[in-house]
């Protein structure tokens, strides 16, 4: 009932009076006078638009007085906004010179209201339609990997992680999507999809990205920034549209590739009538995933020694000392790092012989099983598949007012990496919308449904193993043919694993099947009370908001107001996240309101237009708070300064906050306090990993260690604040730059951290092993500082070339701090201030999980009309070495810098309306991992024929 309040007490503002309606007419030519077809009419400040025929003649239907404005936009030209006056509407003449540098795009996403990208107070990027065709991405979203200071994390191929400024992820939740004003985040999960259940590329108009702190204006979780993507109207673009791709990619692969794919989209749009207009969408991928298949041995801190020290400073870490032994014949240890089932950590894959062994060779060493590669779990051959589909119906009402509403659909299989490798068989989602937006407001309603269910890789593997044989007596048996054959390790693990499931058997797909299928909380039936390893999401969440105008009432400034509200209603079954104790489930329920203020002032040739925002948002399980925002532009001519103090915060994901692990096993606990209780960490306190190391090496006292036992307190949501400086600016129409510089400053971070639980209670547990692994979720009291800066420039070479380069820079560095807030020392007795994460002696003492490389840049050279109708772009782009802190099982390593040259080359037939493309990504096919654990990225390839806009 008052999700209906709220949307009620904006109506009687909301709906203004009829006015007349006017037709415009006109013609839209080139420089020569030549006609020009899709050329895209909107009327300014408003929704309402068209575009031109093959004869370049347009009719659009505007409501309310003349005089007006028309903005005229089309690829590779120049953006005009014409004054529609009583004398010129019936008779609009419109040329458009080209033009090679795009600098005068409209964006919505900086301030909620149209404004041009130049002025703009904040960083923002736009790509459109244009950057679309010219990218040799093989679809809209991954082109954002070309853009300044955007790292994408490949956890599939149609799942992609956007992470900006720092602290990169595979499940990015401080960073906020919205798709057609809609959040994209899986409701249970907090994560956004990316391109799972996204818009169809064909419908896709635009995609706005701003990086930094967004909350003032967008709420929860825009940490790190937004991307804000929208779908064409069907009343501007219209007509049948269809694109056809094939391709290949797994090139260079013994025994695997390559391996092909295919992706087909089709659009309609239809305008019956000057109100009414429908669209319909959808797009079938399939093909076969990159795959990981890095079997070297893993490199995690989980090993003995795994950091090479300093003896004569403490053991102060100087690096990595582990040197992976990729040999499983002669490596007791080896852990595949995408072989799962061989881990060395606690979960029933690895044996340490006792201290009193028969044999003085195998006292104290531990062991690992032989385990199985992702390939094999899954049995599909790296098959992957993604439908997407979309309705919308739009009705024009009276006084330049578009109600729609509209049905979103994704579907497909996916691996994601969280603290372990997930599979998803069969994700699906539906959003419906409902939206009524004017001039000079919006109102928005709509639910995300899903169903979500995958299984855990990992762990399926050593059940799989275990159901075979115990782990004791597979080590039993090792240790058996170890001393009799002459210590071989080869031998005697061949010997022990006789008889072992083999991979694609009848017998192994029905014990992986009954794992995998089974949730972990029921008992896996015919196997002595073991667990399954399956979990479910199939939460909702419903949404409301809107926002409301009020400079045309006030006059003397820019005013916008607006609010929202959000219902969770989680639906686990308890396999993701706990039940309340009386077994049912948790929702979550959110509310926010925001006002913004802005004023452009002239002084003489100078333009300044200061901006103010404020928002108040709370969760019910966490303490309110308000988010401010404070900006500046000037500008002197063509020359843009920008500035701005912003604020945000992150509400924990439902996982951060009510997680936790089935009895005795690995896994995520959330922070509030009723959560670690029925964890048992209240009466068995659990230890940092970093601690617990320093105990078993006789650094620290059983009282020292006791005294930092984890202990829930209050828990709260995570907050930035950043301030940055930035300049736009356009020379001689020739050269365009754009440059920014920040500092970012985190309070109560929030990380999931390694902690060390002993099985009976007891500190001798932890030397022998007997001890099981936590992530659980906190509010650190560490300083953390993001600084940064990029630069991003475009060139005009002539004859149609354009040189565009990026740089970003970023650099996180910490100061540790224990719970009662005392800075901790290295293991030299020096304290850690403000010292880089990627620094040994900080990762030593524990994960930050920055994961994000310090430099990249692209550069890119693109002609969209290299002949009459042929268009070409190459790019090269390239990444430095990242310091990567990955999950429960993956590691810790530096991944190694890495390229990659991208082509594309365009054929635009008009009497088809169609445009023919021949494009690859890593066309050198050097194979490269964005993330410890992730599937290789190596050369894809594709040829698209895209028909747009027929029948129109």
């Amino acid at each position: 009932m008052r999700q209906l309040f709220l949307l009620l007490a904006f109506m009687p503002l909301a709906i203004p009076l009829a006015r007349a309606q006017i037709n415009l007419a006109g013609i839209v030519t080139d420089d020569k006078e030549q006609p020009l077809a899709g050329v895209t009419i909107i009327i300014r400040g408003t929704n309402i638009g068209t575009t031109t025929q093959d004869d370049g003649q347009f009719i659009l239907q505007a409501s309310g007085d003349l005089p007006l404005t028309i903005s005229v936009s089309f690829i590779g030209y120049q953006r005009k906004d014409i004054l529609v006056r009583g004398s010129n509407f019936r008779n609009i003449i419109v040329r458009l010179p080209e033009e090679a540098i795009l600098t005068d795009e409209i964006v919505i996403a900086a301030s909620r209201v149209p404004e041009d990208i130049q002025k703009a107070s904040v960083t923002v990027e736009k790509l459109g339609i244009e950057q679309f065709q010219q990218s040799p991405a093989a679809n809209p979203f991954d082109a954002l990997q070309n853009v300044k200071g955007v790292d994408l994390l490949t956890q599939s191929l149609t799942f992609k992680s956007i992470n900006l400024r720092g602290f990169g992820a595979n499940n990015n939740n401080r960073f906020l999507q919205l798709t057609d004003g809609m959040d994209n985040r899986s409701p249970g999960l907090g994560f956004g999809f990316g391109n799972v259940a996204g818009i169809s590329d064909l419908d896709i108009d635009n995609i706005e990205l701003i990086p930094g702190a967004s909350s003032a204006l967008y709420g929860p979780d825009a940490l790190q920034g937004l991307m804000l993507t929208s779908s064409k109207n069907p009343f501007t673009y219209q007509g049948l549209s269809v694109q056809l791709k094939v391709g290949a990619n797994n090139f260079g692969k013994e025994d695997f590739g390559p391996k092909g794919f295919g992706d087909v989209a089709i659009r309609y749009a239809k305008e019956i009538n000057s109100r009414f207009a429908f669209k319909v969408n959808f797009q079938r991928f399939s093909g076969t995933d990159f795959i990981a298949d890095d079997y070297s041995d893993r490199q995690t801190r989980l090993r003995s020694n795994f950091f090479a020290t300093d003896p004569n400073r403490g053991g102060i870490a100087t690096g990595i000392g582990y040197l992976p032994n990729n040999n499983a014949s002669t490596n007791f240890q080896y852990d595949g790092l995408n072989i799962y089932g061989d881990e060395i950590s606690a979960n029933g894959s690895s044996y340490t012989f006792p201290k009193d062994y028969a044999n003085v060779l195998l006292q104290n060493k531990l062991v690992t099983r032989t385990g199985y590669t992702e390939l094999e779990l899954l049995g599909n051959n790296g098959k992957v598949f993604n439908n997407r589909a979309n309705i919308s119906l739009h009705y024009k009402l009276p006084g330049n007012i578009e109600a729609s509403v509209g049905w979103y659909y994704g579907n497909g299989n996916f691996i994601r990496t969280a603290g372990f490798r997930e599979y998803f068989p069969n994700y699906q989602r539906h959003q419906i919308k409902a939206e009524l937006r004017g001039e000079n407001f919006f109102l928005r309603a709509y639910t995300t449904q899903q169903q979500a269910e995958a299984w855990n890789i990992g762990q399926t593997a050593a059940a799989i193993n275990n159901s075979w044989k115990s782990l004791g007596q597979w080590a039993a048996e090792f240790g058996q043919v170890y001393i009799d054959n002459k210590f071989i390790v080869g031998e005697s693990r061949e010997t022990a694993d006789r008889g072992r499931y083999l991979p694609g058997t009848a017998q192994f797909n029905a014990v992986r099947d009954a794992f995998a299928n089974t949730y972990n909380t029921d008992s896996v039936p015919g196997y002595r009370g073991a667990r399954g390893m399956r979990f479910r999401d199939n939460s909702a969440l419903w949404h409301y908001e809107g926002m409301y105008n009020l400079t045309k009432l006030l006059t003397v400034a820019e005013v916008i107001i607006g609010g929202s509200m959000r219902h969770y209603a989680l639906n686990t079954g308890g396999t993701a996240v706990a039940l309340k104790a009386d077994g049912s489930e948790y929702t979550i329920n959110e509310y926010g309101a925001y006002v913004q203020v802005s004023k452009e002032l002239r002084i003489s040739a100078v333009t300044v237009k200061p901006t103010v925002a404020l928002r108040y948002d709370k969760n019910e399980y966490l303490n309110g708070g308000f988010t401010p925002r404070a900006s500046a532009v000037v500008s002197i001519g063509q020359h843009n300064f920008r500035g701005s103090w912003q604020s945000a915060f992150r509400n924990p994901s439902p996982g951060q906050l009510f997680a936790v692990p089935v009895a005795g096993k690995a896994g995520e606990v959330g922070g509030l306090q009723s959560i670690a209780e029925s964890a048992g960490l209240v009466s068995n306190p659990a230890y940092l990993d970093s601690d617990v190391n320093d105990f078993t090496a006789g650094r620290i006292t059983e009282s020292q260690l006791r005294s930092r036992a984890y202990s829930p307190t209050t828990f709260t949501t995570e907050k930035i604040k950043t301030w940055e400086v930035g300049y736009k600016t356009l020379i001689q129409d020739r050269l365009s730059i754009d440059a920014v510089y920040f500092h970012s400053k985190y309070t109560n971070f929030i990380a999931a951290q390694s902690f060390y639980q002993p099985a009976n209670g007891q500190l001798t547990d932890f030397t022998t092993g007997a001890y099981r692994v936590l992530q659980i979720n906190f509010n650190n009291t560490n300083e953390i500082f993001v600084n940064g800066w990029g630069v991003g420039a475009e060139y005009d070479l002539g004859r149609g070339f354009t040189l565009t380069g990026n740089y970003a820079h970023q650099i996180g560095t910490v100061t540790l701090r224990d719970a009662q807030g005392n800075v901790i020392n290295d293991n030299a007795g020096d304290p850690i201030i403000n010292r880089k994460m990627s620094n040994p002696e900080v990762a030593q003492k524990g994960r930050n999980f920055f994961n994000s490389p310090e430099n990249r840049y692209n550069i890119s050279l693109a002609n969209p009309r290299l002949a009459d109708r042929l268009g070409a772009t190459l790019t090269f782009r390239w990444t430095d070495q990242t310091w990567f802190e990955q999950g429960t099982t993956a590691g810790d390593v530096w991944l190694p810098s890495w390229t990659s040259l991208d082509a594309q080359l365009s054929y635009k037939i008009p009497v088809w309306k169609s445009v023919v493309k021949l494009g690859g990504t890593n066309i050198l096919n050097k194979y490269y991992t964005q993330g410890y654990g992730l599937a290789r990225i190596g050369g894809l390839y594709y040829l698209s024929i895209t028909f747009d806009e027929l029948m129109r």
